[in-house]
């Protein structure tokens, strides 16, 4: 007899529906659920009345504000925050949040360590995962005695950022993917002179996954795009190819990057190069870390459903907490001047 799946109701950035960063816990889910996916975007409201007819909600990247959770009665809710959509004025700010996520029994995964920091010592029921993908090695370019980098510029990291921590004699070919993140451009003067520093410039505006693997398959060192980011898809996929990172000194880049080994981290102060010997000297270490990271995300994420099922233990009756009347106040304003929307 088949088995009757419960209803799911997923929401998720409208970005991501074009990217599909949330589709590896889609499919997780979707063993226990039927979901229902709303994409939503900033001055867009998704009717309350739609999302209470499911009683489990799954947020992934930014979640809806405290005054819009809580009239989500009896729901089981589960957010996977990304590190980057978490901006906070101050710490009264951050401590106050989550208050209000703890007090609504919003159980959380947590995919970085800069995560588990903000959240510090408020009690939410929580699971820390370091997401990996099945390795697909690829030999021949690793073991390269030259460096073919693969770099896609989205607009917030450039040439002059991470270019002089390499040896110029070293590099074999450069590949420039330029496709700038929504709001952020390209700025052509910082680009060096394309033959003279053997760059392939990539002039597309828009890369298939599979033309974007096989650029992957052509390089062995990955510069990471953004100086911050939630997990960082682009550089799980390079872990899994065994490409040496190099990346800026923040999450997620900070956490994968562990050693020299596995690549460069790097910021403002960073005087130092990259020794070529840590990329083509190491590829079976990375091949191994690949194998031993990606089988404890397997065994982890079978610890997704049976949280997101279970009734909250930290549930916190607060509901007049005197502090939560200055987000009542701000939400009240946005109402009068006709700006409430779920961001």
């Amino acid at each position: 007899m088949k088995k009757i799946k419960k209803k799911l109701a997923y929401i998720d950035f409208w970005s991501h529906k074009y990217t599909k960063s949330g589709d590896f816990l889609r499919k997780i889910l979707s063993e226990e659920f039927e979901i229902t996916d709303f994409w939503w975007k900033p001055r867009m409201k998704i009717p309350i009345d739609r999302l209470n007819k499911f009683e489990h909600i799954f947020f992934f990247h930014a979640i809806f504000p405290y005054q819009v959770l809580k009239k989500l009665k009896n729901k089981k809710i589960m957010w996977a925050p990304m590190y980057d959509a978490l901006n906070f004025r101050n710490n009264f700010f951050k401590s106050l949040y989550w208050k209000q996520i703890s007090n609504l029994g919003v159980k959380v995964l947590k995919f970085s360590n800069k995560i588990t920091e903000s959240i510090g010592s408020e009690k939410i029921d929580s699971l820390r995962l370091d997401y990996f993908i099945k390795p697909t090695l690829n030999q021949s370019i690793n073991k390269s005695k030259k460096l073919n980098i693969f770099f896609w510029d989205r607009g917030r990291i450039n040439f002059n950022d991470w270019y002089h921590f390499f040896d110029k004699k070293e590099i074999n070919q450069i590949i420039h993917f330029p496709m700038p993140d929504l709001g952020f451009n390209i700025i052509d003067d910082d680009l060096p002179n394309l033959k003279e520093h053997k760059i392939k410039r990539i002039d597309k505006k828009f890369l298939s996954k599979k033309e974007y693997l096989k650029l992957f398959k052509m390089c062995n060192v990955f510069v990471a795009p953004r100086k911050k980011e939630g997990i960082g898809m682009s550089i799980v996929e390079a872990i899994s190819k065994g490409i040496f990172l190099v990346g800026y000194n923040d999450s997620t880049m900070n956490e994968y990057i562990s050693n020299n080994k596995v690549g460069f981290i790097y910021d403002e102060n960073t005087n130092k190069k990259i020794n070529i010997k840590n990329i083509v000297n190491n590829y079976e270490y990375r091949n191994i870390r690949a194998k031993l990271n990606y089988d404890k995300w397997t065994r982890d994420k079978n610890k997704i459903i049976p949280l997101l099922n279970a009734e909250s233990k930290i549930v916190k009756k607060m509901h007049f907490f005197p502090l939560f009347i200055l987000d009542d106040l701000k939400f009240f304003i946005k109402k009068i001047f006709n700006i409430n929307f779920y961001y």
